[in-house]
């Protein structure tokens, strides 16, 4: 019975803790009207998540790790049709290089692991969302890591529109570090339910447990926040008939977890 006992609380703490997901929320790259880009990055211990937000008719490339173009690092750029899978420089350069003025390399074909989940419009806005494996085992690929850690991040989106990877002053680049945090726990707010949705006039959050110090904050396509309120009961009402149509991504957190879902304004 001990042995049975042990071997039960062993996949318990095994379930909770490879379920675990770490976040960076909303990260906004760049303000300009019109061309606001922003990205999210999402890891498990064996899934990392990427969504970005930008102006739906220029490339949009983000890289992972660094603090500019470093040879042999890792990188993705969205070039108008692709999720591309690149790294900086090029085939043979010595690794640590500065590759500034360098359009970055493609990953070979079998090892470009990006895949697109969702690539959506709106109102000229690009929505993309993609999934990678945390460790893909390829040499330029950056490995991530699901635990309460920091990443450096480094960005660039095209200036004029167009899907042209010129470098030389055709670029807003940047960049960042940003922490990731717990995004569930066994708290289940990962759990919590929105309805109805896509909606018109309002939507209802339904949480799983109790709603002692709960907030929500709802941000729009561009990373703006939109809404914010703190709850104290399991159901909320959000009135929504003066928002714009689209997409919007609601998070609910306490001071145990954070999680977010996205949410369609008809």
């Amino acid at each position: 019975m001990k042995k049975i006992t042990l071997a039960i609380i062993a996949l318990l703490f095994f379930n909770l803790t490879y379920s675990q997901t770490y976040t960076t929320g909303m990260i906004n790259l760049s303000n300009t009207s019109g061309l606001e880009f922003s990205v999210q990055i999402d890891v498990n211990p064996t899934t990392v998540t990427l969504t970005m937000i930008g102006p739906d008719n220029r490339w949009l490339g983000l890289g992972f790790g660094v603090q500019g173009m470093t040879s042999g690092e890792d990188v993705v750029i969205y070039d108008g049709t692709n999720l591309t899978d690149r790294y900086y420089g090029f085939e043979g350069q010595e690794p640590g290089q500065d590759a500034t003025g360098i359009t970055p390399t493609e990953d070979l074909e079998g090892e470009r692991d990006w895949t697109i989940v969702s690539d959506v419009l709106d109102s000229g806005m690009r929505t993309i969302v993609a999934t990678r494996a945390t460790v893909t085992g390829n040499n330029n690929d950056y490995e991530f890591s699901a635990s309460a850690t920091s990443i450096e991040l480094a960005w660039a989106r095209s200036r004029f529109e167009g899907y042209n990877l010129e470098w030389h002053g055709t670029t807003n680049r940047g960049i960042t570090m940003q922490g990731l945090t717990l995004s569930q726990d066994d708290f289940q707010l990962n759990d919590f339910s929105i309805s109805p949705n896509p909606g018109k006039e309002y939507f209802t959050i339904n949480l799983p447990n109790s709603a002692n110090e709960t907030s929500i904050d709802v941000y729009d396509i561009l990373g703006k926040k939109v809404y914010a309120t703190k709850i104290s009961s399991l159901v909320s009402t959000v009135d929504v008939s003066k928002w714009n149509d689209g997409i919007y991504l609601v998070r609910v957190s306490n001071e145990n977890a954070t999680t977010s879902k996205r949410f369609i304004k008809q």
